[in-house]
């Protein structure tokens, strides 16, 4: 959970990139306006509660100065018991959440519109979700699904989807049909979004850190066969290569610009 107040920033649009995580955010202003595409952008309406499922490429978000708001990477396989359905039925096009989470979830962001600091922000939003998980008496996501997500995150999306289904216990096809129920995407996609979220993360901590970046060192410690694999797939993702990434969006809070101050 983060907390991003645009103080500074200029009026641009901004890439917001996929991961292997929901992104729920709540704002404390009149809202986001995010879309799928940069044209959908145009018809974009302010949105005070976005709730996005697993996406495979960049969404483009209006930042304007002074915008605010919470935002949260929640797991996936959370997606019933904090919401009562699978995350596969969550929008990848249209963000908007009030929706699927109604009236309360809009009293919260009421709410937050009149906090006076982080803390008090976070622990309403923390509240928030407590009570959602209580409040959704459903059954969880399926173990082999559970397991194979648990060995993808432990090997960063480097496990083939072969080793992935005899380790669970089902074939490759029937593991697919399963994550496509729960999460609406392949255990192949699913890999590949946690694959390029580590690379990603890893070149801007090299960045923050050096001030440069050795793409082909990181291309070989994600998982990556070459330079130009980590590049295809980064722009596969994010809709331009690293460095074109890097010098557009570095300082934004969603793609790991953020250095844990607590601003």
């Amino acid at each position: 959970m983060v907390g991003y107040r645009g103080l500074a920033v200029p009026e641009t649009v901004h890439r917001g990139l996929p991961s292997s995580s929901l992104t729920f955010i709540v704002s404390l202003d009149e809202g986001v306006e995010a879309a799928d595409t940069g044209e959908g952008l145009a018809d974009a309406r302010p949105n005070p509660l976005l709730l996005g499922g697993l996406h495979v490429r960049a969404s483009h978000v209006r930042q304007r100065p002074g915008q605010a708001g919470v935002q949260v990477a929640l797991h996936p396989l959370a997606s019933r018991t904090l919401f009562g359905v699978p995350s596969a039925e969550l929008g990848v096009s249209d963000f908007y959440g009030a929706d699927l989470l109604g009236r309360r979830a809009l009293g919260l962001h009421d709410r937050l519109t009149g906090t006076g600091g982080w803390r008090e922000a976070f622990a309403l939003v923390s509240s928030y979700l407590v009570r959602s998980h209580r409040d959704h008496d459903t059954v969880g996501p399926r173990p082999e699904v559970a397991y194979a997500w648990h060995l993808l995150e432990r090997g960063r999306g480097r496990v083939p989807v072969e080793s992935l289904a005899r380790a669970v216990g089902v074939s490759p096809r029937h593991l697919g049909t399963l994550f496509h129920q729960e999460v609406g995407r392949s255990p192949k996609t699913v890999a590949m979004l946690m694959r390029f979220e580590h690379a990603k993360t890893r070149i801007a901590a090299e960045v923050r850190l050096r001030g440069r970046v050795d793409l082909a060192a990181v291309a070989a410690e994600a998982g990556y066969s070459d330079q130009a694999h980590l590049s295809h797939d980064f722009s596969r993702f994010a809709g331009a290569p690293p460095g074109t990434w890097l010098a557009e969006e570095f300082r934004n809070i969603q793609d790991g610009g953020h250095a844990g101050s607590p601003d």
